[in-house]
């Protein structure tokens, strides 16, 4: 019963595979005759229109590539809409850590912590008497605002989601207070070593 099953299935599929092959031997064969009847002045025009649109295409092409460029460059700067989150209480490095990582993952493009850009290979620690350091530049004691530049919606969703980071990091540190903002127009500070290409 299976080789019969399996013979059919190869049956079926042999036809198939026959059919398109047909097809496209056919439809071959009608475009070369279409172009055998074409007279070289009007071949001459088909290449001149052919032409003229590649050419308006790239005219396009190069028009969407100005603003897009611009775009990029703002949002790597650290300019554009984003969101702000402040942390009000105790808080250590490693949940800032989780914090930052948690809004990269939303799409943030450019962090920073209390006015201190964080690169890809920024690092953050603690000072004995309870100060967060960003790169071993002293960030405080707190409040802390980490901001965020990138896609507003996604990353504010992120983080007041149910269950998310805030929610986890309400019930780990139960006496600080998490605020979460929408903001139109951030600008965060450039790099201080920013990374090699």
């Amino acid at each position: 019963m299976r080789t019969n099953a399996g013979g059919i299935a190869t049956s079926i599929v042999a036809l198939f595979l026959g059919l398109l092959a047909v097809t496209q031997v056919r439809a071959q064969d009608v475009y070369s005759r279409s172009l055998q009847l074409e007279t070289p002045a009007s071949l001459t025009t088909l290449i001149a229109n052919l032409a003229e649109r590649n050419n308006g295409l790239r005219e396009e092409i190069f028009d969407l590539r100005l603003p897009t460029e611009a775009a990029r460059e703002e949002v790597t700067s650290g300019k554009g809409p984003g969101i702000a989150v402040r942390v009000d209480g105790s808080f250590d490095d490693t949940a800032l850590l989780d914090l930052i990582n948690e809004l990269r993952n939303a799409g943030a493009e450019a962090v920073s912590v209390n006015g201190v850009r964080v690169g890809p290979r920024s690092w953050s620690g603690m000072t004995s008497d309870k100060a967060l350091t960003i790169d071993a530049a002293p960030s405080s004691r707190g409040p802390w605002t980490v901001s965020a530049v990138g896609a507003t919606e996604v990353m504010y969703v992120a983080m007041t989601r149910t269950g998310g980071r805030i929610g986890q990091f309400e019930l780990i540190y139960r006496s600080t207070r998490f605020s979460v903002t929408k903001e139109s127009a951030l600008e965060l500070p450039s790099l201080a070593n920013p990374p090699r290409g």
